[in-house]
């Protein structure tokens, strides 16, 4: 039974110290919806999310994929 407990904390610590990191997926030559933030909004909504854990957001990376889609990537790094 302490093997498996050990097991457990030992997971959910690697858990918890994982890296936190987001992808926004947007389409640049699409018409303006509500549904979806526009590009310039990313920033705001990446640093909301990682100040829920006492993180900073920092943008990673942009890529082009199929499709015309573009994936804006963000990661969540101590202050």
């Amino acid at each position: 039974m302490r093997i498996f407990c050990l097991i457990g904390m030992l997971l959910a610590l690697c858990g918890c110290a994982n890296e936190r990191s987001m992808t926004f997926i947007y389409y640049p030559n699409a018409p303006h919806s509500e549904t979806f933030s526009p590009p310039y909004q990313f920033a705001a909504q990446a640093q909301a999310e990682c100040s829920k854990y006492g993180l900073v957001a920092v943008h990673d990376w942009d890529s082009w994929t199929d499709f015309q889609r573009v994936r804006s990537f963000w990661r969540c790094v101590q202050r």
